[in-house]
Formats: structure tokens, C-alpha cells, sequence
């Protein structure tokens, strides 16, 4: 285990453990302490968009938010005040700085909840929010223990891809939504940032209809050294979260919860060739096949008929040129093979001659 991975280890709780934090044992139920982490990693969503900064300055704000309250009750603090002073730390750790003024203009815009508002110097709320975040700063340092080190789920994602060697747009984009939302939870503190890159996989490829291929007789999830039922676990915690926000919309459920064991363990995983399972290329091929099954049905009959109308053409062909040569008083062989049984008829005989003699035939009569 790396130094990195010990020192984010010291950040993970059980889901026990958050239910006993500052703030529940000050009288906030969990449901209520998860919707205000929420807004105040929305609040820090929102100075982002000002601020145009990326989005993993913004990840690491949330990080040090949802730390934060592990040590402080939300009674005591602001979410809106500890937001801003986490993305005001956050921006000197990945390096991504704003003039202050502008960050404190930022907040007071967020604040009110008015992008467009102007904000001047010399006002009252921007010398609030300015005093606020230069005192918040050291004391958000200390609760946190000076820990500035974390490793994001972005970069991950990336490498597990690369390694997998699946690197389609719509997987990653959809990974990467998963990895947004899971900022505006407590799911940093549930598990490592490697946990939650795989689930944002495990998401996307069951959404996007993606398997990965056995690596060695290995799983995906195992190649990237990483527990299925981590993974299951955190999918869950983001369905439990999503089902019982109450800014959900209406326009249906994104995150379905996966039982941790049975079928849906293998619904995005190729499984090895072995001597009972086709090859994954056979297994590819006949999927293709499959979705265009009446397509290529199609196309045989098409084919036998093509062949049927070619060797009809060929016979209409030669009759033509026998006619032609019967015509231009060529003899034709009789056992020609083209001709058997299509022989033309023999013409029919030319009428009598009318005799030049005077003598009468029988049965005309003289004028």
C-alpha cells in the first residue's frame, strides 16, 4: 500500500461510524446532515461555474468539506461558509488560483443566488465573505490535519480504462457523471477513491450495455485489484441517496440498486474461453449476427434469387443467337444441348399454285 493510500485510509469510516458524527450527536438527523453536505458541495458547484475551475479543483473542495464534518458539527458551521473556505484551499492544492476578490465576489453571487448581481469592493457582503474565509482557513486546515493530499477518482478512472482497453466516449462520460454525483454524497468517506472510480465503471458499462473481456482467467474488477462487492456497495449507497433526495426529478430513477450476489455479477464481464464457453470472438460475432439476424436472411434470399435470374438470363441469351443463326441460314446442329426440347416448329406448307392452263379444276365454273 502506498503512502497516499495510507494516509486516505485514515479518512474512511463505516457506515456505522456516520451515523455517530459531530453533528448527529448534536441533534441533526443523517438524512438532514446528507441533504446540507449536499448544498454545500452544490454551493461550491456553483462558485466553480463563476470561477470556470475544473472539475477536480471542485472534487477536492467537496473532499475537504465532508472531512471537515467529520471533526465539526454543522450546527456550529455554515455549510455555505466551510464551502467556500474548502474551495479557497482547494484552488492553492491543485493549483488553480483566482484572484481573491474574484473568488469572495463568487460567494456573494452564490450566495444570493444571482450569477449576474455586481459586486463591489466596498460592500457589505464582500467584506463579510472576505473576513469569513481568511478565518475559517486555519481552523478548516487543522480539522483536516493538515492532510492535503487526495487522490482523485477522475485520474483513476482514466488509468482503469486504458488498462481494460475499453476507451469509448459514452462509457467515460458516463463514469465520469457517476464520479460527479458521488462528490455531492458522503461516499469519499465509505470508501477509496479507487472504489469509487470501479463503481463509476461498474455504472457505466451496465448503462452503456459494455462487458469487459477476462484478462488470465481474471475479472475485470480483480485485474484492477479491486472487491465486486465494494463495488455493489457504493452503486447502492448512490441508488439509497438518489431514491431519497428530495430534489430528485421526475424523470425516473439512474441509479438502480445491484444485488451483491448472483447474476448481476457478471452481467458486465466476459467470461474466459474455456472448453464448455465459445471464444469471446465467436461470442462477438454471433451477437452481431444476432442483432442483424433478418438482414442477413434477407440477403441470402436476395443471393439465391441473383443466381436464379442469372442462369435464366443465360438460357434466354442462347436461344437468342440460335434465332439469329436459324435466321442468317446457318445450320445449327440438332443435339445442340442449349436447344433440347425448345426446337422451333416446322413451317407450315405454302398454299397450292393456281395452274396457268385454261382447263377448268373441278368444281369451278366458267364465266
Amino acid at each position: 500500500m502506498s503512502e497516499r493510500q495510507n494516509l486516505e485510509s485514515q479518512w474512511i469510516f463505516t457506515e456505522e461510524e456516520l451515523l455517530r458524527t459531530p453533528s448527529v450527536l448534536d441533534g441533526i438527523s443523517p438524512e438532514l446532515e446528507r441533504e446540507q453536505r449536499g448544498k454545500g458541495c452544490n454551493f461550491i458547484l456553483q462558485m466553480g461555474i463563476q470561477l470556470k475551475l475544473p472539475q477536480l479543483t471542485l472534487a477536492t473542495a467537496s473532499v475537504f468539506l465532508h472531512r471537515f464534518y467529520m471533526q465539526n458539527s454543522l450546527k456550529k458551521h455554515h455549510y455555505y461558509e466551510t464551502a467556500a473556505t474548502a474551495l479557497f484551499v482547494a484552488t492553492k492544492v491543485e493549483e488553480n488560483m483566482r484572484k481573491f476578490g474574484e473568488l469572495v465576489a463568487a460567494c456573494v453571487r452564490a450566495a444570493q443566488k444571482n450569477h449576474a448581481l455586481e459586486v463591489h469592493r466596498d460592500d457589505k457582503e464582500f467584506w463579510k465573505w472576505k473576513d469569513c474565509i481568511l478565518t475559517k482557513e486555519d481552523y478548516l486546515l487543522e480539522s483536516i490535519c493538515f492532510d492535503l493530499s487526495v487522490e482523485a477518482p477522475y485520474n483513476l478512472l482514466l488509468q482503469y480504462t486504458n488498462k481494460l482497453g475499453v476507451q469509448t466516449r459514452q462509457l467515460i462520460r458516463t463514469a465520469w457523471t457517476f464520479i460527479n454525483d458521488s462528490t455531492l454524497t458522503m461516499l469519499c468517506l465509505l470508501y477509496p477513491s479507487k472504489t469509487i472510480a470501479a463503481a463509476a465503471l461498474y455504472c457505466a458499462a451496465k448503462h452503456c450495455g459494455i462487458e469487459f473481456p477476462d484478462q488470465d482467467g481474471k475479472a475485470w474488477w480483480d485485474v484492477i485489484g479491486v472487491s465486486i462487492k465494494d463495488i455493489k456497495r457504493a452503486c447502492n449507497y448512490m441508488a439509497m441517496v438518489y431514491e431519497k433526495n428530495p430534489l430528485r426529478g421526475e424523470d425516473g430513477v439512474r441509479y438502480v440498486a445491484t444485488p451483491e450476489n448472483g447474476a448481476e455479477t457478471t452481467r458486465t464481464r466476459v467470461l474466459a474461453v474455456n472448453n464448455s464457453s465459445p471464444p469471446a470472438e465467436s461470442v462477438s460475432r454471433s451477437r452481431t449476427e444476432s442483432r442483424s439476424g433478418s438482414e442477413g436472411g434477407k440477403r441470402m434470399r436476395d443471393q439465391s434469387r441473383t443466381d436464379e435470374e442469372i442462369s435464366e438470363e443465360a438460357v434466354k441469351k442462347k436461344l437468342k443467337l440460335h434465332e439469329e443463326a436459324v435466321g442468317n441460314g446457318v445450320e445449327v446442329p440438332e443435339n445442340n444441348s442449349s436447344m433440347r426440347g425448345k426446337e422451333k416448329a416446322p413451317p407450315p406448307p405454302p398454299p397450292p399454285e393456281k395452274p396457268e392452263s385454261g382447263e377448268l379444276e373441278e368444281g369451278e365454273v366458267d364465266d
